[in-house]
């Protein structure tokens, strides 16, 4: 019981979060190397962001799994960039 309370009130939600940056920070990225080299990875916010999608890339990895480390990456690099900030 009460492992499935800090589940779904704190992981849950750290996950999501997450994923969603992970997703848009992905989605930002790839649409500046559309703009600026050529035009070969999607537009769609939609395909960044579907993180239920099972199929797996060419590099072994799922949507989920690439936005979750990406927004882990995030989450590190805001860190750090506070910590130059501040000290």
């Amino acid at each position: 019981m009460f492992s499935f309370l800090i589940d779904h009130i704190i992981f849950q939600p750290i996950r999501k979060f997450t994923l969603g940056m992970g997703g848009l920070f992905r989605w930002s990225f790839f649409q500046l190397l559309n703009v600026s080299i050529e035009e070969k990875y999607p537009k769609s916010l939609e395909y960044y962001w579907d993180n239920n999608s099972e199929i797996i890339d060419k590099n072994g990895f799922t949507t989920a799994q690439k936005n979750l480390f990406a927004g882990f990456m995030l989450f590190i690099c805001f860190i750090i960039l506070i910590e130059k900030i501040e000290g």
